[in-house]
């Protein structure tokens, strides 16, 4: 009788190691994951932040590309005699430019040569720049890329109020 208490305790004993084995393999299985999961988790962390590291940087030199090309633009139409040059940023807005430029020409014929003065300056330096509208000298688009630069005839101007679409103020003229 004796025995076969003892022989159901070793078997019950056996099966709670046996139990205990398992659950410590699952557990070590599962550490061995977790550790795994983490590994992965940090090595794609790091890749991200150094694929995000190269795009700033991308981004950075681009834009200090932009704000040059702004700065001679503003003073190619201020040479110009120009009226009202507003710059509006627009990164992050909008992927279709990062600045626009809007400026004022007295007459039809002042605002194309504003637009051909600066689609000049910018070929020079490099930069493809394309006109639009300069046949009727109203208002007229140059093209550059990240920049876009609107020259208008004051009434042309007026009555577009551009600079409100993406958040400026339009310029009041006195009278």
């Amino acid at each position: 009788m004796a025995t076969k208490k003892t022989d159901s305790a070793e078997k019950k004993t056996k099966q709670t190691v046996k139990k205990a084995v398992k659950e410590a393999k699952k557990t070590a299985k599962k550490e061995t994951e977790k550790k795994e999961i983490k590994k992965t988790v940090k090595k794609a962390v790091k890749k991200i932040l150094k694929d995000t590291k190269k795009q700033v940087k991308k981004a950075e030199k681009e834009n200090a590309a932009a704000v040059k090309m702004v700065d001679l633009i503003e003073k190619t139409l201020t040479a110009g005699k120009a009226e009202d040059v507003v710059v509006l940023d627009l990164t992050g807005k909008t992927a279709l430019a990062d600045y626009l430029v809007v400026a004022t020409g007295r007459s039809p014929r002042h605002v194309t040569a504003l637009a051909e003065q600066v689609q000049m300056r910018l070929k020079k330096t490099g930069v493809p720049a394309q006109l639009e509208g300069e046949d009727v000298g109203d208002w007229v688009i140059v093209d550059a890329g990240d920049v876009i630069v609107h020259v208008f005839h004051p009434e042309t101007r007026d009555l577009y109020r551009i600079e409100e679409l993406w958040g400026g103020e339009t310029p009041h003229r006195a009278k």
